[in-house]
């Protein structure tokens, strides 16, 4: 049994978590240090503040309050999520193997498919729901199980507890991309992750103004490895935007639970529609993953959903979106987590890397649409969405 119950509330630690009034001031926000370069007081002697590319307060503020919120572990921002992934994965050496869940992130696909492959990472991608499909596909060279819960875009849900297991008794440790799944609903680490990844850019951050992304780890040898890509690559986050994720924090659990409750009343909505061929959210009783994302995730289900259309005609599909976008509450675009409500067409944006052939076999078909609900009323949500169903056959 786990809980995602912290010791300290979790709605306290969101404020208050790595920071502390400015002792010569007493102001209350964190402080926003912009400078390049710092003084050197002794002759010889290390200072902790040399160049921002290597430290810097803003910076260091918010990866203290990352750690502390997913209750273990250590925090390296980077300029983006997947620059936060590639400085993992460059911690791994030639040769080395890593067994990836069946469906991951167009943008980590394409970083492995074209970068990483290159280096010469190994990688696997496998159905983590069985545990015998796992085991099987481990080798001598595997050094890490990877795993995203929800998937992007289907929602798959991953049981973590049946990956801590697979873990353990393997000695290899799992890394969890938490991006869809914040602490506020998942704490990894309880499930046995030894590392955790996240954009920021979507509900830490929350408001469509920040990119950057973060790996939290519990093993100080990676911790050191990912200082040292932090440092050398310098895909470091600027202070403003590291300043403006910490602001994002604060409100994180209450943004969740909102989306949460309006996302469920949308894909309700969805799920019963003619013309919609399924509707995906780990909210709805019929998900195939409702039981696991009821054990795993607190505070509601998160604000994106997935559906699939019965009509798959380009002119048609075309009609539906624009029809949707002239009632101005859902906007037509990529990313998630906003407060805006956005609809996302995976075939040509989070996925348009893929193979047609392979994003076919995860189910994503012509017809596959992502939408992050945003904080309008949900009324307006599903009217929208009613207008531009009419389009459709």
């Amino acid at each position: 049994m786990h809980t995602n119950k912290p010791k300290n509330n979790l709605r306290t630690l969101l404020v208050h978590a790595g920071e502390k009034p400015d002792p010569v001031t007493g102001a209350i926000a964190p402080i926003l240090v912009r400078t390049k370069t710092y003084k050197q007081n002794t002759f010889g002697v290390e200072a902790r503040w040399q160049y921002s590319r290597g430290t810097n307060p803003t910076r260091t503020i918010l990866e203290s309050k990352l750690a502390e919120i997913e209750g273990s572990g250590q925090a390296t921002v980077f300029s983006s999520g997947v620059a936060a992934e590639a400085s993992f994965f460059l911690t791994l050496n030639p040769g080395d193997h890593i067994l990836f869940c069946q469906e991951v992130y167009g943008g980590t696909f394409r970083l492995l498919e074209k970068v990483m492959s290159r280096f010469g990472i190994m990688y696997d991608f496998v159905d983590f729901t069985k545990e015998k499909t796992i085991v099987k596909h481990i080798t001598p060279k595997t050094k890490y199980l990877y795993v995203e819960t929800p998937t992007n875009p289907s929602l798959h849900m991953i049981d973590l507890d049946l990956v801590g297991k697979i873990s353990k008794k393997s000695k290899i440790p799992y890394v969890a991309d938490m991006t869809f799944s914040p602490p506020c609903a998942t704490r990894a680490f309880h499930y046995g992750a030894e590392t955790v990844i996240h954009s920021l850019s979507k509900y830490y951050a929350g408001h469509n103004d920040v990119i950057g992304g973060a790996v939290i780890t519990k093993n100080e040898a990676l911790h050191k490895h990912l200082l040292l890509m932090q440092r050398t690559l310098g895909a470091i986050l600027s202070p403003d935007e590291c300043y403006r994720v910490i602001q994002g924090m604060k409100t994180l659990q209450m943004r969740w639970e909102y989306v949460s409750a309006n996302a469920l009343q949308v894909a309700e909505y969805l799920n019963a529609h003619s013309k919609i061929k399924r509707a995906l959210y780990p909210g709805l009783k019929n998900h195939p993953g409702n039981a696991i994302a009821k054990k795993q995730m607190s505070g509601g289900y998160g604000g994106v959903l997935s559906f699939e259309t019965r009509d798959e005609n380009k002119t048609r599909l075309k009609k539906f979106v624009d029809c949707i976008q002239k009632r101005n509450v859902i906007i037509y675009g990529e990313s998630l987590a906003s407060p805006e409500s956005i609809l996302a067409y995976p075939p040509l944006m989070s996925h348009g890397a893929l193979p047609r052939d392979v994003r076919l076999s995860l189910g994503i078909s012509d017809g596959f649409f992502r939408l992050s609900v945003g904080f309008e009323n949900y009324k307006d949500i599903i009217n929208s969405m009613r207008a531009g169903l009419k389009e459709l056959r």
